[in-house]
């Protein structure tokens, strides 16, 4: 034996309430997401939540983008040679060393 489902017609109101309510959702949401891109934000007053009054103007022009795949220009420096790693080596050893003697000594004495 089958039942056949008839539906109350308090049940299409609640379909049609809900249908309402998403696109109302969906209308909202879109307008946030247009409002998000634009700058009209910078030009309200302040007690709306724009910008305070000290703020930084923008730029006339923006700046540019940073030439990422630029390849950058040959060093005028040279490297290092061999006696010159040597000695900066040696002078990294002393500063180590004497941190090192320094720690071992103990706190300085407070002066009273």
């Amino acid at each position: 034996m089958s039942r056949s489902v008839t539906r109350r017609p308090c049940d299409r109101s609640a379909d049609r309430r809900s249908g309402r309510w998403l696109t109302v959702a969906a209308l909202v949401v879109a307008a946030g997401t247009v409002a998000g891109c634009s700058s009209i934000l910078s030009e309200m007053p302040q007690q709306v939540g724009g910008l305070p009054a000290d703020a930084p103007r923008r730029p006339a022009t923006p700046p540019s983008y940073p030439a990422v795949n630029d390849v950058p220009q040959a060093r005028a420096d040279r490297p290092m040679t061999d006696a010159e790693r040597r000695k900066v080596q040696a002078d990294l050893d002393a500063a180590r060393a004497a941190a090192a003697r320094r720690a071992a000594a103990g706190p300085p004495l407070q002066a009273q």
